[in-house]
């Protein structure tokens, strides 16, 4: 479960209006360095899937620039709805089943609050 910060301050901080507040999702993929092809192969219909559905802002594929094996996912995201029903989603099931043998080490994912007022 996904748990939010909890500091008073920073939930005071947080009360703003409908759409102004997003969760992001940092999720870093190390891919095998033979497989790299392959993964961006499987990943290019879950990044077009995602962006289509109801509650995605951003969804974007990045690349470390000094390790092109590093890969992660820049997911922006209006509520933990949005993020639940995205991850019970077929495309991100498929995903997951079809890149679980490409990944040299299992994958590290952040889920954050944006702070920052528009």
């Amino acid at each position: 479960m996904v748990k939010y910060c909890s500091s008073k301050k920073i939930e005071q901080y947080n009360r703003r209006k409908k759409g102004e507040q997003m969760l992001v999702i940092q999720a870093k993929l190390e891919v095998q360095e033979d497989k790299v092809a392959a993964f961006l192969k499987e990943v290019e219909p879950l990044v077009e899937a995602s962006r289509a559905e109801s509650g995605n802002i951003s969804y974007k594929l990045t690349c470390a620039v000094e390790n092109t094996t590093e890969f992660y996912m820049i997911e922006q995201w209006e509520d933990l709805a949005a993020i639940d029903a995205h991850n019970k989603s077929k495309h991100f099931q498929a995903f997951q089943a079809g890149v679980g043998s490409m990944l040299s080490a299992p994958p590290t994912i952040q889920v954050l609050s944006t702070l920052e007022r528009k």
